[in-house]
Formats: structure tokens, C-alpha cells, sequence
């Protein structure tokens, strides 16, 4: 593949150019519209199962992925249920044949296919499965699970366009507008983060001629602009401790927001369901998520109809590991089949309408325009891996950024003169060290110390809290981030609340609710001993008891000023407003400093 060595160079420009063309064109620049976009029923699966005296695991002591296999009383060390084939071979065409029927008689219309590499166990099952689905009348995509190192948008891009060349002609490969569909795991998505993943999917169209869709695993205002369409594989987290009753509640809530967020972008909205989840017998302690014989898979379901997304996923066909699997099994037999079939149809038999949210208050052109005449003289740099609302939304407005390499940070170049505004937009990981250990750290606490502006609008809690090798450092104290633990959901039929204590944040409302649904992890930010604390929205229990701070700023003694903002706030329903008032603010206090 043609090497493009000035893109890494020009990150800005290229995000620049993809925002306009989105923005102006929604889905592809060729302009996928929503009439094109047919209602669908995928599901996730599992090519990975070999046994000794199948085609794929032939000559294996051991059965591929299913390990000891105990037929007689209907038992497999790696499975939670036990098939109605047995351990099977996933590469066996029988089998293949026999899954694609059950997938038809359900009303699937296509498998989203686990695929670990070229040439890998999954990728040799590709063409049998390709082939059995263009036999039954469905189509197949790969589930792009990890990027090959070193894991940069060009090795994703190679990769990626390898797959395409091998299997995106194929007839039964799911298609949308003539152009191959895959989808992007999560793990995958965080191994280059959402600017990096924008650099690739514009390799890969340009590298692949006919183009593809990509339909990133992240529900977030920044997927919903770098990908074609956004999805998540697994709501077991979410649905743990949840009765039916307590799930549908909770997909009610969470199936329209994802879906208006994908319909704000112009993008192919999905959901998830999950018959259950159970993976205590491959880990400890694991995790379970019961199937109230079948009514927790049909709550979601009919929340699923009403939320009225493009495509309904599931997961997943076959993933008896984690007992996620609808396919027949011996404790269920087909009703899961049954189910989905009944289900599917009433989706599909339903016209789609478009569902956008609709802000408390829309910000006027004008007001816009001022607070990007704000930023015109201040030049902000955002460290690397920026993935929240924050940092997509100012690109929307049209505020000139600079996105930095860790070297830049760690350069002589790195200061409160060139950038006076520095963002931390990434999740919870950063590079600590680029040369010698906590160079990057010591570059930050010097740019801080010379005057500069550091403002965490993180897109996952705790910002500075994991370095480049995984491990929790939880460094944001030493930068005057001033954050807490807290908890990871409130105590249920807790009345919190949001209150402003001054108003600074004109366009959000003196007073609204925490968040019921999503990610609830509570870090708020506290007043520190070596800072002019400044409180601007709070979090308070229903006796008026003070919880810490959702958004705060603080002048520190040592140089500087920090800014923070919860990341729950960001996926909220004020959160444009939040965004614009928030920025309105660290533009005046760094134009005083300059001043």
C-alpha cells in the first residue's frame, strides 16, 4: 500500500477536511441517505471451534476453543450451555449450513464474524461462511477485533483493505450503498483512539476504491462523526443485578439516546440486545446475567422496536463462552430462535422515522460565532488520544486546534506562548514517559508553572489515571486536578442533583438532575490548599448535602489554572450548552492572562 508520510504531519487539516465533509454530507462524502439504509438483524459470530475430527481443529489433541468435552452428561469445560450439535467445527460446512438455516428461520440477515487476523483460525472459516450465507440468502461482514502492530492507522488501513480485497466482492459480504461493511470492536477502537481511526478509515477509502462502512463500537458525539455508524457488542455490564422489569426501564432510556445520536450525525443507528450473559466458567469471579426464562431478552427487544434504530444487533449467535448464545442449545433448545424470529418481524414490518434530540435551548448562530472569535487569538494544543464530546464539538465550531504527539510535549516548544488553552479530552490513559521516566509529566507541571490553561474534559472518568503500560499512576493531583473516587453508581431512589452555586454556566439550567442511565462513575473535584478554587456546578444529595464538584476551575499558587468537567456531563442533555458556557469561560481567563 502507498505510504502517505505527510498525513501524520497534517492530523489537523485531515480532521479538519472529514469534519466539513460530514457535517455537509452525512454518512460517506458519496452521501449514504437514510432511504438507502434497510432495516436489519444482525448478529454476532463465532467462527473460532475446532474439534480433532473436523476440518478445522483435525490433527488437535485438544478440542479448539471448547477444551475437555464430556458428551455423555452433556458438559464442556469452555461452555456455559451445551450446543444441540455438540462441540462443533466451525469450519465444517454442514455446520455452517445448519447455522445459516437457523439464522434465516430467525429472521437474521447477516453475521457480523469474529476475525483475529489473516490467516488466523477465524480468517480460514471466511470463505465457507461467505459462502453458506450466499446459499440461505444472508450476507457476512468481519468483526475487526485487534489491530496488527505497530498499530497505527496505516497498519489498520493495510489490514483492513487486505480483508476487503479478499472477501468485499463476495456476493453474501452485507454491503450499504455497494460499499463492504466492518465493524470495529472496542478494544480495537482504543488501540488507536477516534483521531487515529479517522486517519485510517481515510486511508482505507482512499487505498479501496470502492470504499467501506465502518461501524465503530463506541456510542460517543466523536464516533458518531469518525465512523459510518456506532454500535456496542455487550450491555452485560449495564443489565448486571437488573430484573426485567429494571432492564427495560433501563433500554428505554439508553436505546433512544444512542439512536438519536446516531440520527443527529446522520449515521446507521443500532442497539443491543442480550438473552443473558453468564462467563464464571472461563473467569473468576466473572460475570452473570440472568435470562428470567426469556423475559429479559424480551423486554430489550420490544424497547429495541420502539427506540426504531437501523439495524437491531444481538449478541450473540454462538458465544458459549460468555452463555450469551441464542443458537439451540440443550437447556433452551430453540425458543431463543423462536423469539427472535417473532421479534424480528415486527421490526422489520415497522416504517423507520428519523429521531433527533432536540437541546433545552439551541445555541444561535451568533452565539457561536462570538465564542470562535473568543478562541481566535488563543491557540490551543490537545494532548494525544482525544476522544470526548469536547474536543469534536469545538472542531464543529470551527475553533483552530493543534493535536500533539508526545514528543511535541516533551519539546522546548511545548509552552503557555504557543498554546495558552491545552486540552485533555482522551480517556483515562496517557504517556507518561517518551525519554526518561515522567518526562511527560515533569513538560506538564512546567507549562503550568510558566502560566498555561490545562482544561480536562476527559471522555472517561478519571483523566491522567492509567500510564502507556496499563498501569493506575492516577497523576492528576500532580497537575492541580484535584479529583476524588467516588462511586460507580449511586445508591438506588437517590435523589441528586446538579446545582449552579454563582451563575457562570448562562445556558445550563440553575438546577437538574444526575444522570439515571449510562456510565454514573462519580469523580468530583474538590477545593486543594494550593489553589483559588472556583465552583461552578456542584452535585448535592436531596438533603441539600454537598457531593463535590462536577465542573470546577482553580488558579494555582504555583502557576496556572486548571479547568475540569465531569465526564458523565458530556453525554447529557445540556451538554452543548455546557460545552459552549465551560469554553466561554477558560477563553476569558486565558485572554486576562495574555492580557
Amino acid at each position: 500500500m502507498h505510504r502517505n508520510n505527510q498525513l501524520s504531519a497534517t492530523l489537523f487539516v485531515l480532521i479538519t477536511l472529514a469534519m466539513v465533509l460530514q457535517v455537509s454530507m452525512p454518512l460517506n462524502a458519496e452521501g449514504l441517505r437514510e432511504s438507502t439504509i434497510s432495516r436489519k438483524v444482525l448478529t454476532f459470530y463465532y467462527p473460532w471451534y475446532g474439534t480433532p475430527d473436523g476440518p478445522g481443529g483435525a490433527g488437535k489433541e485438544v478440542p479448539v476453543h471448547w477444551r475437555r468435552v464430556d458428551a455423555a452428561n452433556k458438559d464442556i469445560q469452555a461452555s456455559t450451555h451445551y450446543p444441540t450439535l455438540g462441540a462443533y467445527d466451525s469450519h465444517d460446512p454442514k455446520v455452517i449450513d445448519q447455522h445459516c438455516q437457523w439464522a434465516r428461520r430467525a429472521g437474521i440477515d447477516a453475521l457480523i464474524v469474529s476475525w483475529w487476523g489473516h490467516n488466523s483460525y477465524c480468517d480460514r472459516a471466511m470463505d465457507r461462511i461467505l459462502d453458506g450465507c450466499r446459499r440461505y440468502g444472508l450476507t457476512a461482514c468481519i468483526y475487526y477485533e485487534t489491530v496488527p502492530r505497530p498499530r497505527t492507522p496505516q497498519s489498520a488501513a493495510d489490514d483492513i483493505v487486505k480483508v476487503l480485497s479478499k472477501y468485499g466482492k463476495h456476493p453474501a459480504h452485507l454491503k450499504v450503498n455497494g460499499k463492504p461493511v466492518v465493524f470495529i470492536y472496542g478494544r480495537t477502537l482504543q488501540e488507536l483512539g477516534l483521531t487515529d481511526w479517522l486517519k485510517a478509515i481515510e486511508l482505507v477509502n482512499k487505498e479501496y476504491k470502492e470504499g467501506f462502512t465502518a461501524i465503530g463500537d463506541q456510542f460517543s458525539y466523536g464516533a458518531a462523526r469518525v465512523f459510518d455508524g456506532v454500535h456496542t457488542y455487550n450491555t452485560a455490564g449495564s443489565l448486571r443485578g437488573q430484573n426485567p422489569a429494571a432492564a427495560r426501564k433501563w433500554a428505554a432510556e439508553t436505546y433512544r439516546s444512542w439512536v438519536q445520536l446516531a440520527d443527529q450525525a446522520g449515521k446507521i443507528s443500532t442497539v443491543t440486545v442480550i438473552p443473558g450473559y453468564d462467563d464464571t466458567k472461563i473467569r473468576k469471579p466473572g460475570l452473570a446475567v440472568e435470562r428470567y426464562n426469556t423475559k429479559l431478552y424480551r423486554a430489550q427487544w420490544e424497547e429495541a422496536i420502539k427506540a426504531d434504530p437501523h439495524w437491531i444487533l444481538i449478541t450473540s449467535f454462538n458465544e458459549w463462552h460468555e452463555g450469551s448464545d441464542i443458537e439451540p442449545s440443550a437447556e433452551y433448545k430453540d425458543q431463543y430462535l423462536e423469539l427472535t424470529g417473532k421479534y424480528a418481524k415486527r421490526f422489520k414490518a415497522k416504517k423507520r422515522c428519523v429521531h433527533r434530540q432536540t437541546a433545552p435551548k439551541e445555541l444561535s448562530t451568533e452565539e457561536k460565532s462570538l465564542l470562535r472569535k473568543k478562541f481566535g487569538k488563543l491557540r490551543v494544543g490537545v494532548l494525544p488520544g482525544a476522544s470526548s464530546m469536547a474536543f469534536w464539538w469545538l472542531l464543529d465550531l470551527g475553533v483552530a486546534m493543534e493535536v500533539l504527539t508526545w514528543d511535541n510535549v516533551v519539546g522546548d516548544d511545548f509552552t503557555p506562548q504557543k498554546y495558552p488553552v491545552l486540552l485533555y479530552c482522551s480517556g483515562e490513559n496517557y504517556r507518561r514517559t517518551v525519554h526518561k521516566t515522567g518526562d511527560v509529566d515533569d513538560a506538564i507541571v512546567s507549562y503550568l508553572r510558566a502560566g498555561g490553561c490545562l482544561a480536562a474534559l476527559p471522555g472517561l472518568p478519571w483523566p491522567f489515571y492509567y500510564d502507556e503500560n496499563g498501569r493506575a499512576v492516577s497523576r492528576s493531583g500532580r497537575f492541580g486536578l484535584n479529583i476524588k473516587g467516588a462511586w460507580k453508581r449511586p445508591q438506588q431512589n437517590a435523589k441528586l442533583h446538579f446545582v449552579q452555586p454563582q451563575r457562570y454556566l448562562w445556558h445550563v439550567p440553575e438546577q437538574f438532575p444526575f444522570p439515571t442511565s449510562a456510565d454514573q462513575r462519580w469523580r468530583p473535584f474538590f477545593a486543594g490548599k494550593d489553589a483559588k478554587h472556583t465552583s461552578l456546578l456542584q452535585l448535592h444529595d436531596g438533603d441539600g448535602k454537598y457531593l463535590g464538584d462536577a465542573v470546577a476551575y482553580a488558579k494555582l499558587k504555583s502557576g496556572g489554572s486548571v479547568v475540569y468537567t465531569w465526564f458523565g456531563l458530556l453525554s447529557g442533555p445540556h451538554a452543548e450548552a455546557l460545552l459552549y458556557d465551560v469554553f466561554d469561560f477558560v477563553a476569558a481567563r486565558s485572554r486576562q492572562q495574555i492580557d
